[in-house]
């Protein structure tokens, strides 16, 4: 994995292999008493206030278009061809969310070698994000969430005699841009050996370091991960890949910061947003008020030494500042711990802003819909980070119109989304952010009830909980928990990082889980199946051969030689059927797919080398291609009437029905389901027939781009493709009709919301939308029938009957609260009080409802502190324990414990609070014994 150690390159460049006394990593430099590598705790940042590149005098984005085009310009000019850039959701892949490095574009099928690159070599300049820096960013003065990776890549074939070039020509014409093109003094430049691995892939790597700054690396990626690999590198085995590919990563926004030499990076980048949030929020007026200070001596020479303060996961803050105020002392800079977190800190949210309001227009440019579930996760983190921000430093100014004033300086691109839309998805977003504070204070209080006052940490798991379940951030979950008397817990810095960390692996881990377990023997030899299906949707009837007859637990899958059954997968059921031969009719009840093998799966096992007679289920066939078309429809419509972010999120087609769920923003009206429906008949009547092509990848790619992959990104070199007009273009596997009108009608029944973000759209189809429409009508017959009014009259009559169970409602609810309250009243006056609390005892009759009532009656009384017990044995025995809160000031009283202490004697249990409990049991009999067990344990 090591470098050669005389490569030719940098010995006639004049440079010298050394050894870093700090990170005992090689490097090569000119200058040959250097004792570090420049990328050490040691190695300030020696271009603030005097750049190293010159001759770029532009700020913001006029700097970084210019940067962009010098970088790609030189290597068309050394034959490389310009790619556009692909987008930030990596929808081509199901292992990661976001495009992380310029490389995810070509992982894992151009890496593999099973697709060719969209050129050879190339260059590319790739807007990436990376959350797992999220902590440091605003803090350490260069780390981003979201940046722009510029890249040179080379696809060598070394067995096939394609080499065009390795790491010589790599380093060299690396240098030379440096050096030639950007006007680096190379006596500043570091080379430093060190290998990195990413994606599955790995190899040896040059890191280039130019004042401190990490500008670029070079990477000779020859490896692929494998588990019984040779070598070990990080943790993980590899072995030798057939492919040896050229990954080189230069900085963009890194390199528009050499040149520019601003204090931070942000304000290379991003200077008019941090120049409107620094007027928002008054910061030169907070700085005055510090009194006489040199604010930009203090700024300058924190950013010089700014390279210390590098937060890993899980990382402490405290002494990281502690060693930067030593280091600004020892540069004449004096200055104590408050006074610089006081100039510090409203710009370390300034500057977290603006890196978030990139990250965020550059996830919903592209379609992302915030939520609490995979990719829409990492989009409401960054959102409600910036909420945070915002309100720390006393900006008043809505989250919509920040991203707005954001477009307006910086217009990152909008791939999908529009700037109205944008505006729109997160002005709802910040309204669920207040409901979310809102809600926060009673579930923070739940989670933490059984923790005592004076921790100063509490378990991660508690925490990632709250985030998951609640959507709240931790470092608003300690904020709630401070106000509520947990006053001395702390957030640890880099929480966040490791939450994101964590929904990448779970990406990862259903990636790897997604592939079904082989119950075919290693070495089988089996021709790919041939799909009938494929050929013919109609088809539902062949001859075929038995190749292969395997167990699966009590079953058998029956490999053919061809068949006309559809495996189930892309959310379509398969088809079910039998197979017949002269002597014997075996029923498929299943048929699933290992790789390019269709297993037939019967209860039966058959001989290898019978000929059987495929026959499937024709009607269930019709129904199912009825709703899988149908729902290609939908999708397309929905995107049509509610916008460019929709995109599919999960889909299940059955012969009885199909579901289709969507990314949106809020919940969908009926206006909108039946504007949606409305168009997806009239593709019906306009459309006459689809279009079904295979093509391959890198064509479907360049020709439909990512939104091709609505369903996830098939495997393979060739994607078979549905083409409904220009209305719906999908990559999907699934039987389909060519004439439209062959499914008759389409009906959106409802939708619901199966999580955050997400929209179900419920959908019949041809002959079970008739069904469907016969049923209905049959069930409103009924009901007029059943109400004694004519069907025309249905909806005033139900109306009417509503509105008086309500009022009938109404009486009884008063009603039941006068019984309550006489039950009640010799209950109180008989009580005993033992150390100022009262304690009521009592057993009644109803239902867990009628207890609550009870409860509330009995305690409503604040001017004594109250225990009430109570038992019911109305079906079945139930306890209810509620404590006043006062009583609960005295900490002597504790509803949960009671619970538990007298419920074993119902043979049940129940959980609760500190000041309310309840629970059931199957043992009515039991219920005398609990109260006495609570009077006994109550001191009575």
């Amino acid at each position: 994995m090591d470098l050669p150690g005389d490569l030719p390159v940098f010995v006639t460049r004049g440079y010298t292999r050394l050894k870093c006394r700090v990170t005992s990593l090689s490097f090569w430099s000119k200058d040959k008493a250097k004792e570090t590598c420049g990328d050490t705790e040691e190695d300030p940042y020696t271009f603030i206030g005097n750049p190293i590149i010159t001759g770029f005098p532009e700020r913001g984005t006029a700097l970084k278009d210019r940067m962009r085009e010098s970088f790609i310009s030189f290597f068309e000019q050394r034959d490389h061809k310009r790619v556009e850039p692909y987008p930030v959701l990596a929808r081509w892949r199901d292992d990661i969310h976001l495009t992380i490095a310029s490389i995810a574009d070509f992982q894992p099928h151009v890496t593999s070698g099973l697709v060719p690159p969209p050129a050879n070599p190339l260059v590319i300049s790739q807007p990436c994000i990376r959350l797992t820096d999220v902590a440091s960013v605003g803090r350490s003065g260069r780390h981003l969430t979201t940046f722009e990776m510029m890249a040179h890549h080379a696809f060598n074939r070394p067995l096939e005699a394609e080499v065009h070039y390795w790491i010589e020509k790599c380093i060299e014409m690396c240098d030379d841009y440096l050096v030639k093109d950007l006007g680096i003094d190379p006596q500043s430049i570091t080379y430093v050996e060190n290998p990195w691995s990413g994606g599955g892939n790995a190899g040896p790597a040059v890191e280039v370091i130019v004042g401190g700054l990490e500008l670029a690396t070079l990477v000779y990626m020859n490896l692929e991960e494998d588990e019984e690999g040779p070598i070990g590198l990080k943790g993980s085995n590899w072995k030798e890949m057939p492919l040896q590919i050229i990954d080189t990563g230069y900085g963009l926004e890194r390199f528009c910061w050499a040149a520019a030499g601003t204090p931070t990076i942000y304000d290379a980048i991003y200077p008019e947003t941090v120049a409107y949030l620094k007027d928002a929020c008054d910061w030169s007026g907070k700085m005055s008020a510090l009194g006489n200070l040199d604010i930009e001596r203090i700024l300058s020479e924190t950013s010089r030494l700014a390279g210390i303060l590098n937060l890993d996961l899980g990382g402490d803050l405290s002494p990281l500042r502690h060693r930067l105020l030593v280091r600004l002392e020892e540069v004449g800079v004096s200055i104590d711990e408050p006074t610089l977190l006081a100039v510090t800190e409203p710009l370390e949210a300034i500057y977290g802003i603006s890196d978030h309001l990139q990250a965020l227009c550059m996830m919903l440019g592209d379609g992302l819909i915030p939520s609490n579930a995979r990719a829409g996760y990492l989009a409401r983190m960054i959102a409600r980070r910036t909420l945070r921000l915002r309100d720390r430093i006393g900006i008043s100014i809505s989250l919509a119109d920040l991203a707005i004033m954001h477009l307006d300086y910086h217009a990152p691109p909008l791939n999908t989304q529009t700037r109205d839309g944008i505006h729109e998805v997160l002005a709802g977003e910040e309204a669920r952010y207040n409901t979310m504070l809102d809600r926060g204070q009673a579930a923070v209080r739940r989670v933490l009830s059984e923790i005592p006052k004076h921790v100063t940490q509490i378990d991660d798991d508690l925490l990632f909980g709250l985030n998951d379940s609640h959507g709240l951030p931790p470092e608003t979950t300690i904020e709630i928990a401070q106000r509520e008397g947990w006053s001395k817990l702390k957030v640890r810095a880099g929480i966040e990082a490791e939450i994101a960390q964590r929904h990448a692996e779970m990406a990862r881990t259903r990636a790897k889980s997604s592939a079904a377990q082989s119950h075919l023997p290693v070495g089988h030899g089996h021709p790919a199946t041939k799909r009938l299906d494929r050929v013919d949707a109609y088809a539902t009837s062949t001859a075929a051969k038995v190749l292969g007859c395997y167990p699966i637990e009590d079953k058998y899958g029956i490999v053919l030689d061809q068949t006309v059954f559809y495996p189930e997968g892309g959310g379509q059921a398969c088809d079910l059927g039998r197979l017949v031969a002269d002597e014997f009719e075996l029923e498929i009840i299943d048929c699933q797919s290992e790789g390019e093998i269709v297993l037939h799966i019967a209860q039966e096992k058959l001989e290898v080398g019978t000929s059987v007679f495929v026959q499937i289920d024709a009607m269930r066939r019709r129904k199912l291609m009825d709703h899988h078309t149908s729902v290609h429809i939908v999708g397309g419509a929905a995107r049509k009437i509610l916008g460019p972010h929709i995109f599919q999120a999960g889909a299940n087609k059955s012969a009885e029905g199909a579901r289709l769920d969507i990314t949106h923003h809020k919940r969908l009206t009926r206006s909108d389901l039946d504007s949606i429906e409305a168009l997806s008949n009239d593709v019906l009547l306009s459309v006459r027939t689809t279009e079904k092509l295979e093509l391959s990848r890198a064509t479907a790619d360049q020709a439909y781009g990512f939104d091709l992959y609505q369903g996830g990104p098939p495997k393979g070199a060739v994607i078979r493709i549905l083409k409904i007009a220009e209305h719906d273009i999908q990559a999907c596997g699934g039987t389909h009709h060519d004439d439209l009108a062959l499914i008759g009608q389409i009906r959106v029944l409802r939708s619901s919301s199966p999580s955050d973000g997400v929209e179900r759209l419920h959908i019949v189809a041809g002959s079970a939308a008739l069904e469907h429409a016969r049923l209905q009508s049959q069930q409103l017959e009924e009901v007029a029938l059943a109400l004694a009014v004519d069907s025309q009259d249905l909806l005033k009559s139900c109306q009417r009957f509503f509105g008086e169970w309500k009022d009938q409602r109404k009486r009884i609810d008063a009603l039941e609260g006068e019984i309550a309250r006489l039950k009640t009243s010799s209950s109180v006056n008989e009580s005993p009080v033992i150390d100022g609390v009262r304690i009521i005892i009592m057993e009644t009759e109803g239902g867990l409802g009628e207890l609550q009532r009870l409860s509330a009656e009995l305690t409503r009384d604040e001017s004594i502190p109250t225990v009430a017990v109570l038992g019911s044995r109305t079906g079945g025995a139930k306890l209810l324990i509620a404590v006043t809160d006062r009583t609960i000031a005295s900490e002597k009283w504790d509803a949960s414990v009671l619970l538990r202490e007298i419920s074993p004697h119902i043979g049940g249990g129940g959980g609760g609070s500190r000041i309310f409990a309840q629970g059931g049991g199957s043992n009515a009999d039991g219920l005398s014994a609990a109260l006495d067990s609570a009077k006994s344990f109550l001191g009575i």
